[in-house]
């Protein structure tokens, strides 16, 4: 019996599908069985007791044609179909109450379909606005195009430049994940309003959709790996024709150093670069050579703290730089900036590290390091001559023997820019879940000439496993550096790429940790890490320096973005051959154990054609001062180190 039954249902359920797969002639055909099948089963209600004498006074049980089989037609399907106007005319000819029928139905489709047409309008609605299909009429707002791990930072560096600025973004993302993250970045608590729309940069409808042409700045990320989609919005955004009074500022990241020409070429000198694997690659490199130097980098590049300004101060007009150093109590000059014209353009142009003689023209602007503006300047009594002077000078260099651990697309270009700091014989181990033979193709594919001071080791191992450093002897490292490695297959989804590469790093340092423990003498630890968040989770783990990845870059396309004039500035402060930041031993500037204040260090600075940033100091477990007061006396040792911004050297 129970069979039977199962098997009533089964095409019951098989006939209702059918009549919903053809639509409208299977769901009519549907509605009329169900009618007629519900009319038939009320009809059963004579046989108990519907006309009898205790339902006589039953206003709605009609008696009056037979008390029989057309009453109890009617009344059953007035219960059915629920139709006032029907039911009304009761007791009329054949031909009106065919009408009636025909017109109450009528009513009910008219209804209906009302109803279903308000409901599917403000569904569609809905769903648009999930979608992210619906149009942006917004002014002056800040569009970000494009998604990936540096979106956070961007946003809360904006959020922090600019409270309460409206920022679109415009990315080949689902809202609905778009939403979910953010929220898990905890980028809803920041003072920023954020309109999400879902479709591709690089197409000519869509960007006009986010309203670009209305937009103060524009902020292109690297969505894919190959740069090919940045490369085509930046066409798009370079080629208009059509802004709405003065073009905004463009900004875009190129993920890969090897497009950065090609991406020069479209950007058509109308659109600012900022190439993440020169930055990283870098920022890795300098903090290899300088022990310390990411606290330095997280402090500059953070809109919190100390960062680089560009202010006009009609006091240091014609004034030298040195004498300008000695008149700022709350900043330093690095440099100056000032417009140049170009054709029918006007461009933002800088120098850094100046000439200490070199005097301040009427239309250049100082580049400041310092923590906010307003900044004055007073004319010093006379310059001050520090009595602790030290000559000479030592030069960071990359150490003898480096481990890299992991394997990323930036892994070639940071060999070459150790290659450019290290001296001739430099061993570099790189350690990665890559064949040896394939590890070896890869960088010699992207090898235009051969490293002149590098010379390679690889070895293929999954370095949470002990086993990986059967026949590495890390004792002979002076440095470790332990990338961020996104390279695997464990997962597809780049949010998800992004937490399994931070939290795989994790657990090498947990390996590493416990297989250096016993080292008399500790190597030097670099970890590169994607999420910020994720810093807490190093501590106690023997980390020296932790380069954030997304925080550098994604600070240089926020701040560029707000603020033009810091183009040139970052371009220079990060290009091969220019300036850069380093810490030099105190006992290079000053008389160790004496006591020693700020100007003693701006004085050395100058001497030396450098510029003194700041101080770290070993006895505070390493703390980075930059911009101190300048009443501030210290008695340095043999491991406090000056913070400097010097030229490059390359050996």
């Amino acid at each position: 019996m129970s069979r039977l039954f199962t098997k009533l249902q089964e095409n019951i359920r098989y006939l209702i599908d059918q009549a919903f797969a053809h639509k409208f002639i299977g769901q009519s055909l549907l509605f009329l069985t169900l009618v007629v099948t519900v009319t038939l089963i009320g009809m059963t209600a004579v046989f108990f007791g519907l006309f009898s004498e205790q339902n006589a006074h039953i206003s709605t049980i009609p008696h009056d044609i037979d008390a029989g089989f057309w009453d109890s037609l009617w009344w059953s399907l007035n219960q059915v179909m629920r139709l006032p106007g029907f039911a009304k005319a009761y007791g009329a000819t054949l031909p009106i109450i065919m009408y009636s029928l025909f017109l109450s139905l009528m009513g009910l489709v008219v209804f209906s379909v009302l109803i279903s047409l308000i409901n599917n309008t403000m569904r569609s609605r809905i769903e648009a606005l999930r979608k992210g299909d619906t149009q942006v009429l917004e002014r002056n707002h800040m569009l970000v195009l494009g998604w990936n791990n540096k979106i956070f930072s961007v946003l809360q560096q904006l959020a922090r430049l600019q409270p309460g600025i409206k920022v679109v973004i415009l990315a080949p993302r689902e809202i609905d994940m778009m939403q979910e993250q953010l929220r898990i970045a905890g980028i809803r608590r920041e003072k920023i309003r954020i309109i999400l729309r879902s479709g591709t940069p690089s197409n000519h409808g869509e960007l006009d959709r986010v309203a670009v042409d209305k937009a103060s700045g524009v902020i292109v990320l690297a969505t894919d790996a190959d740069d090919s989609e940045t490369i085509k919005t930046v066409v798009l955004l370079t080629s208009r024709r059509d802004w709405e009074g003065e073009p905004p500022v463009l900004t875009t990241e190129i993920a890969l150093e090897h497009n950065y020409e090609l991406a020069s070429i479209a950007a058509r000198k109308r659109l600012h670069i900022v190439s993440s694997s020169r930055i990283i690659s870098k920022v890795i490199v300098q903090t290899v050579r300088n022990p310390g130097l990411a606290d330095v980098y997280s402090e500059i590049y953070a809109p919190a703290g100390n960062s680089i300004f560009v202010q006009s101060i009609p006091d240091c007009i014609d004034r030298p730089m040195a004498e300008i150093a000695y008149g700022l109590s709350n900043a330093i000059p690095v440099g100056i900036a000032w417009d140049e014209k170009r054709g029918d353009r006007v461009r933002h142009a800088a120098g850094l590290n100046l000439e200490p003689e070199y005097e301040i023209a009427e239309d250049e602007q100082l580049v400041l390091l310092a923590r906010g503006l307003p900044i004055h300047c007073k004319r010093p009594e006379q310059l001050p001559v520090s009595k602790i002077y030290r000559e000479g000078g030592s030069v960071p260099h990359v150490p003898g023997r480096v481990l890299l651990i992991g394997w990323t697309d930036l892994l070639h270009d940071i060999l070459q820019e150790l290659d450019a700091h290290s001296l001739s014989g430099t061993e570099v181990t790189i350690l990665s879940e890559s064949p040896v033979e394939q590890a070896e193709q890869a960088i010699t594919a992207h090898q235009q000439t051969p490293f002149r001071n590098l010379t390679l080791s690889f070895r293929q191992g999954d370095a949470v496993l002990q086993a990986a450093y059967t026949d590495i002897d890390l004792a002979s490292f002076q440095t470790i550096v332990v990338l961020a490695d996104q390279t695997g297959d464990r997962v597809t989804h780049q949010a998800d790429r992004q937490a399994d590469a931070d939290t795989r790093t994790l657990r090498v340092l947990l390996r590493l940790s416990d297989l250096t423990a016993a080292l008399a003498a500790q190597p030097h630890t670099v970890v590169e890490l994607l999420d910020d968040n994720n810093r807490p989770l190093l501590e106690g783990l023997g980390v020296d320096d932790i380069v954030v990845s997304s925080e550098v870059v994604s600070a240089q396309l926020a701040q560029i973005a707000r603020q033009e004039v810091l183009a040139p500035i970052y371009r220079e402060l990060l290009s091969a051959g220019g300036v850069e930041i380093s810490l030099r031993p105190a006992g290079d500037y000053v008389q160790l154990h004496t006591d020693c204040g700020f100007h003693d260090l701006l004085y050395a600075g100058q001497q030396k054609m450098e510029i003194a940033l700041g101080l770290r100091l070993a006895q505070h477990n390493g703390k980075v001062l930059l911009n101190p007061p300048r009443d501030a006396r210290w008695q340095l040792g043999e491991q406090d180190k000056v913070v400097v911004l010097a030229q490059q050297v390359y050996q």
